[in-house]
């Protein structure tokens, strides 16, 4: 073999050994998530949402957005991850979650290595430097085993973040690889398509515009244009299609989804006054991760005079005259443009007021902001010359090395949180004691090992946080039915549909407590009800044909039952026709034919006290009902009788 030839080799090695070692770092990290549960949304989108358990619904994806969730409040229109979604389940032949996480780990590392490229070009365009490809690599790494990033990737309807922040990347990548393309807008695809898995992904093309705005010389220099008139020009010209294409798909997804779907917030201005101080959490966060929480128990703030909405006031006010400065002068100017990456992409989460004010997976596309800055901040320092020599370099490089690893074995931990629903929301109670959800989530997997006394504890303490949260009310009264507390069970359930008429879940666990107590007629109607309002929700389906199954035995048993009765009522046989009508009243208990003929038989054998209680509730039951009058009448005489 050649010398020449075995240099070419090594020089290929050599530029594909970073991305080896950051792939092999990535699956360390990661390495004991991938048979994790399912948690939190995953609920009706994945477990509960039948419309995915067959691939030949794709094309239902794309035209109707309620197969989308099992409940009409979080039906949004975003097909690409109800096809994916689809494709794992088949691949794993039904809900298996190890294949739903192998399919968002392996957007995850895509996304990683094409971030590593973007950074790498963005410090180029600032200064060309043999140390940018490391520190890019660096940088990408610091960000793939971010601990804060474990609660997207663990979580599996976040693929919707994983698959809008890989398009919004790989649009950049796209842009800076193939620049003799870019005339025919190529680049814009990634991104595009990406708002079919959640609209924020459309944030690009402001992304792109200020890249623009900050970098078009580096750009104009690589295709050869000298001319700043032109340039200027070509810049504002190439803005528009990106604008139209991605605010025509933005229409697209807002004209899909149904009018059923909700934001969740209660109180939009609320909301917004809380964001500022939201934001300076979410950057004190990526700089020290601890107290990471899945449900976070921070309120929305009721006035501008609480002090911590001045503390994020301060705070965006400072950042933003922060990126600004940064952005103005070229040696910081990818400083700038991280920080303000950072900021903007915040800002859908912000300005759109949501069910929670804060949320773990919101910063997944905002997070890459930060580690751009810190990168263009790092390449700074060690483009100054200080780590020319050898130990200085050997030095960063352990301190780098130490810091990822860190950063790996949080990662590592963070998985082991997300391991099953007990852990989740045990780690949700200890971080956000005052998270009504995160009590009420940990009850339910008190209650699903069975301690339903432990789980009620936890649900009332929720129920003083979220006095009105509808799926509250129906644990409490699966619970409360469990530990035989029928009364105020079957009060929750009624007070949860109250609350949310709209919620099939309230009817099809107040169904479920029905049929287990032989009220299969009551228990049909309301999953008619629940099946009409979410037709893909498989619970309402296999409670329906139960109920069904259910009413069709009870009618042919409780008339065959009251036969065989008045059979024994003719031969005498009295004890054998109450035990008949009994077997039936509990299949059946508002059956007034079976009490009357209970109070027949008990007239018969001379107990009139329990013939006239029978008979009494046969009238209660049917007023009309003459011949239970006439039963009843006949006990009373005879007890009368008696007692003179």
């Amino acid at each position: 073999m050649s010398e020449t030839r075995v240099n070419v080799m090594r020089e290929r090695a050599l530029a594909v050994l970073p991305g080896v070692l950051l792939l092999v770092a990535l699956l360390a990290a990661y390495a004991n998530h991938f048979h994790n549960s399912f948690h939190f949304d995953d609920a009706h989108t994945v477990e509960n949402n039948a419309s995915i358990h067959a691939l030949r619904n794709i094309p239902l994806f794309f035209r109707d957005a309620t197969t989308f969730s099992s409940l009409p409040t979080n039906q949004s229109y975003r097909p690409l991850v109800s096809t994916l979604l689809a494709i794992d389940y088949k691949l794993g032949g039904g809900l298996h979650p190890f294949w739903f996480h192998l399919s968002i780990f392996a957007l995850f590392v895509g996304l990683t290595l094409l971030l590593a490229l973007v950074i790498r070009r963005l410090l180029d365009a600032t200064a060309t430097s043999a140390r940018n490809g490391w520190c890019a690599l660096a940088a990408a790494a610091w960000y793939g085993l971010h601990p804060a990033n474990a609660d997207t990737i663990n979580y599996i309807v976040a693929l919707s973040d994983v698959i809008s922040t890989l398009g919004v990347v790989a649009s950049f990548a796209l842009y800076f690889a193939f620049p003799n393309l870019r005339r025919y807008y190529l680049y814009l695809f990634p991104a595009a398509i990406a708002i079919l898995a959640k609209p924020p992904a459309a944030i690009f093309v402001v992304l792109f515009a200020i890249y623009r705005l900050l970098f078009w010389r580096n750009d104009d220099a690589r295709l050869g244009e000298t001319r700043p008139t032109p340039g200027v020009l070509r810049r504002v010209a190439e803005l528009v299609p990106p604008f139209v294409i991605c605010a025509a798909l933005l229409l697209l997804v807002r004209y899909m989804t149904p009018r059923t779907w909700i934001s969740g917030a209660d109180n939009a201005r609320h909301y917004l006054i809380t964001q500022p101080y939201v934001a300076w959490l979410y950057f004190k966060t990526f700089f020290w991760p601890v107290g990471l929480s899945a449900d976070y128990d921070l309120n929305p703030f009721t006035t501008t005079d609480d002090a911590r909405f001045w503390i994020g006031f301060a705070f965006v006010a400072l950042f933003i005259a922060i990126a600004i400065t940064a952005s103005v002068f070229k040696k910081t100017r990818v400083l700038g443009f991280g920080l303000l990456w950072f900021l903007i992409t915040l800002l859908p989460t912000s300005l759109l007021p949501l069910a929670e004010v804060m949320n773990g997976h919101r910063t997944f596309l905002p997070y890459i902001g930060l580690v751009i800055a810190m990168a263009g901040a790092i390449a700074l320092v060690l483009n100054r010359g200080e780590t020319r020599r050898l130990l200085m370099r050997i030095a960063v490089a352990c301190v780098a090395g130490l810091f990822l690893c860190v950063n790996g074995y949080a990662t590592f931990q963070r998985n082991k949180v997300w391991k099953s629903e007990e852990t989740l929301w045990r780690d949700v109670t200890i971080k956000s004691p005052q998270n009504g959800r995160g009590l009420m989530n940990y009850g339910n997997t008190l209650m699903a090992r069975g301690n339903y006394t432990g789980a009620l504890v936890y649900f009332h303490r929720a129920k003083i946080l979220v006095p009105f949260y509808p799926v509250l009310f129906v644990n409490l009264g699966i619970a409360e039915a469990a530990t035989g507390q029928t009364i105020p069970a079957e009060h929750n359930f009624k007070e949860a549909l109250r609350l949310a008429p709209a919620n099939p879940d309230c009817y099809t666990y107040y169904a479920r407590y029905l049929l287990a107590h032989s009220r299969a007629t009551e228990a049909l109607v309301l999953l008619r009800a629940a099946r009409t309002i979410s037709p893909a929700n498989t619970m309402a389906r296999d409670l329906l044909a139960q109920a069904g199954s259910a009413v069709s035995l009870t009618k042919t048993s409780t008339e065959s039952l009251l036969t065989l009765s008045l059979h024994r009522y003719r031969e005498k046989r009295f004890r054998e026709t109450i035990a008949a009508c009994e077997i039936a009243l509990a299949l059946k208990p508002d059956y007034a034919e079976a009490w009357n003929n209970i109070g027949a038989a008990y007239n018969e054998l001379g107990e009139y006290t329990k013939a006239a209680s029978a008979c009494e509730q046969a009238i209660r039951l049917r007023p009309d009902f003459a011949l239970a009058r006439n039963n009843l009448q006949l006990a009373q005489t005879k007890l009368e009788a008696a007692a003179k």
